[in-house]
């Protein structure tokens, strides 16, 4: 028969409180680390104490399955009574290691006819981040606009012309049509975005358009068609006027970019 101690007892060896924590993981040591462990991944180490014995860090820390981690690990150290001078050190510690070594402290004690718990120490949990890429006036103005448009484009219900914001110039958008495809596009120092058919590495394709050409810009108006000898690819655009540096001007400025990359996907692939 198993002999069942007191929560007295429980507090008086190590042995006895060691054997306790093996049994009944208290709710506040699951509840604190959690989030610490499922952001960094780290193992954690378990050290047991009545009062704090500095020795039990040192000889945890030099065991040899600790120091081939592939990460420092995190260290909960459950006790009774707290010694000032490690409290005051492991404190050193957290706040020294930017993140890489955590150490929690735990301290038990009786409450009424039951044993409690109460966290004493916790690691500041620091998440290393990328240092974004600085972005230019001009690049940031592109990314505004994009974001205008990708907004404006969601509120008509157009997927087809959707884009996904970024500090760039342009956007290709497919029309199901092989070696062809929309380009929509910007310049900040012109002011002004563009609509274009861009066909890739195939002017016997823009040749067949360039037939057709009174009939395109009949309904979409002067275009601007250009193959170059020197370029091994060719398109047709379109400009729309507009100071891309006025933030005002982007959702006037992306709903006419957008209705009319709806009109020249509707019109030239009448002839693609």
């Amino acid at each position: 028969m198993t002999e069942t101690i007191t929560p007295e007892q429980v507090l008086k060896t190590k042995q006895n409180f060691s054997d306790y924590l093996q049994k009944n993981t208290p709710v506040i040591v699951t509840s604190t680390i959690a989030d610490y462990q499922s952001k960094s991944g780290k193992v954690v180490i378990p050290l047991t104490d009545l009062t704090q014995n500095f020795d039990t860090l040192v000889n945890a820390i030099n065991d040899p399955k600790v120091l081939n981690l592939p990460k420092k690990p995190y260290f909960v150290w459950m006790i009774t009574n707290p010694k000032e001078q490690v409290m005051n050190f492991l404190k050193f510690i957290n706040e020294g290691s930017d993140g890489e070594l955590g150490i929690f402290v735990f301290r038990a004690f009786l409450n009424g006819d039951k044993i409690d718990f109460e966290c004493l120490l916790k690691p500041e949990f620091k998440i290393k981040e990328k240092k974004p890429r600085a972005i230019t006036q001009t690049s940031g103005i592109q990314l505004d606009y994009w974001n205008a448009y990708f907004e404006v484009c969601d509120e008509m219900g157009l997927g087809d012309f959707q884009v996904q914001p970024a500090s760039q110039h342009y956007q290709n958008i497919p029309i199901g049509v092989k070696g062809a495809y929309i380009k929509q596009t910007m310049s900040v120092k012109d002011s002004y975005v563009a609509t274009e058919i861009f066909i890739g590495n195939d002017k016997a394709k823009y040749a067949e358009l360039y037939k057709h050409k009174d009939e395109i810009e009949k309904e979409l108006g002067s275009l601007i068609w250009q193959c170059l000898d020197t370029n091994k690819s060719c398109n047709i655009r379109q400009v729309i006027d507009s100071d891309l540096k006025d933030s005002e001007t982007y959702e006037e400025t992306a709903r006419k970019h957008i209705e009319l990359a709806e009109l020249f996907k509707a019109t030239f692939k009448k002839y693609l």
